[in-house]
Formats: structure tokens, C-alpha cells, sequence
């Protein structure tokens, strides 16, 4: 399969947006899964899981890269596509802002074009920020443009509801799934309390929040380390 590099497909299906390391796609079964989820949601069909991973494979031992990002393009006539390109972790931990505008029926649950959120990223990145909160009219914290949230308040790490609207991220579940974290509401007013924030994402896995709307966060090197730690487990799985 061709590799369409540093590109989006134009069209109107579904994408998933992975992390490659050491020449290991990470988690590929539930990204996977997810996608297969949200076709049959929106009524189409993708490739099997062999075959994804057969194609995904191909085009990685084609590029020489340690670390990479994978793109998976499913599009409503059938047709699949990967782009893969080079990818460097963050250097330093993200500023954030929180997005002006409120939106009473929020919902990205499905990773579909046109990606709305990809607006939103542009506004943060426009005012000097790497990304943004979004909050629900009833003033309910749902993620950011770009990643599901970790917050550390009240001495105990936290994550929204997906009732919130939010992507059921992959890193998320398996923070879940190991203890790491718990679901709870979190409402904007405490955002001014967070003690410590994690950014997460199958392609960051795990990155440290170092501001939000110009408020330092402390951060916790440690509770990264315990993310990635569990991600490696997940590398070519």
C-alpha cells in the first residue's frame, strides 16, 4: 500500500490516528475495534483487522522510522489509506486555554471528517497556546481540541464522563482499566483548583500540562511515567 505521507484524506469516512514505535503499531486491535464501532454507526463498513494490520505493516517497513505517525483513512465507498510520517514526542508540558464558545450538545465521539475539532486547535495555536478545553454550556468539562483529559484535583486524578461528549480514547480505557485514574464530572470552576493535568493520546500517549490559561500546573513527571510504562505494554497489540 502506499504511504500518503504527511497528509488528510479528503472525503467523508472515518480516520484513527496512532502512534508507531520501534516499528510497533501501538494498540492496533482496540484502535481497530473503535473504528469498526463507528462505521457500523454510521452505517458502512471497513477492512478486517488482518488486513489492516497487514497493510499498516507493509508501509512501515518501507520508512526506517523509531517513532512514527500512523494515520488510517476509512472512507464510506470502501476505500482504505495510510499516511505515515516521523513523529517527536513534545519537548515540554502544553499551555492550554479554555474555548470561548459553549456548546450545549458537544459530542465527538466518533473520529470522522470533517474533524470539527481541527477549528478549534487552530484558534488555540492562533492565541500562542498548544490547544484548548472545551466546556459544555452547563459548564461541564468535556477534553480538548486534540486529547482526553487527566486532571489532578483534590489530590485524585480524574477524567470526564464520556455522557460529556467526549471520544472514547484508547489511552483513556486502559488508564482506567488499570487503576490509574477514575470517571467523575468536572465543571469549569474547578479548573482553577487542578493540581496537575495530563494530556492523552494514542499518539502522546501521555503529556504534562504545564498551564491552563495561565495558571501554573505542578508537574507530575511520575504519574507520566506510570502512563507510558503501561503504554509500552500495548506496543504491537
Amino acid at each position: 500500500m502506499r504511504n500518503l505521507g504527511d497528509t488528510w484524506a479528503i472525503g467523508n469516512g472515518l480516520f484513527e490516528t496512532i502512534r508507531v514505535e520501534d516499528g510497533k503499531v501501538f494498540a492496533l486491535h482496540r484502535h481497530h475495534c473503535r473504528a469498526k464501532e463507528s462505521a457500523e454507526k454510521l452505517g458502512f463498513e471497513i477492512p478486517d483487522e488482518e488486513y489492516v494490520a497487514r497493510q499498516s505493516y507493509q508501509v512501515i517497513q518501507n520508512e526506517a522510522f523509531q517513532l512514527g505517525r500512523m494515520r488510517w483513512h476509512f472512507d464510506r465507498n470502501q476505500e482504505f489509506s495510510i499516511s505515515y510520517v516521523p513523529f517527536q514526542d513534545p519537548t515540554r508540558p502544553a499551555s492550554l486555554m479554555i474555548f470561548d464558545e459553549r456548546n450545549s450538545d458537544f459530542e465527538i465521539q466518533n473520529k470522522e471528517y470533517p474533524y470539527k475539532n481541527l477549528a478549534l486547535l487552530e484558534i488555540a495555536k492562533s492565541k500562542n497556546f498548544d490547544d484548548g478545553i472545551i466546556v459544555r454550556s452547563d459548564g461541564q468539562v468535556a477534553e480538548t481540541s486534540m486529547a482526553t483529559l487527566l486532571l489532578k484535583i483534590n489530590s485524585k486524578w480524574i477524567t470526564p464522563p464520556l455522557s460529556s461528549g467526549i471520544l472514547n480514547g484508547v489511552v483513556r480505557a486502559l488508564v482506567l482499566e488499570a487503576g490509574l485514574a477514575h470517571v467523575q464530572r468536572i465543571d469549569e470552576n474547578e479548573l482553577k483548583v487542578a493540581e496537575s493535568g495530563l494530556l492523552l493520546t494514542s499518539l502522546r500517549n501521555a503529556q504534562n500540562i504545564g498551564a491552563i490559561s495561565g495558571r501554573d500546573l505542578i508537574i507530575d513527571e511520575i504519574k507520566c511515567a506510570q502512563i507510558h510504562k503501561l503504554m509500552q505494554e500495548f506496543k504491537g497489540h
